[in-house]
């Protein structure tokens, strides 16, 4: 079973990525199928998920 987003449900989610990656050009494909998205380089809070639907984050 696929983690469903908890505020539309969609299964349609891409893991985060935090902290600035070594070389793009690794992820850039993971990237255009939004199977990954980059968190940024200050984790400030411990999400671990993003919907590419509504963009709700969770853990």
């Amino acid at each position: 079973m696929k983690r469903q987003c908890p505020n539309c449900e969609s299964i349609n989610h891409a893991k985060i990525l935090w902290g600035l990656p070594a070389d793009m050009r690794e992820i850039e494909e993971r990237l255009d199928r939004k199977e990954i998205v980059l968190g940024g380089c200050i984790v400030t809070r411990n999400e671990k998920w993003e919907c590419n639907d509504c963009h709700h984050r969770w853990r």
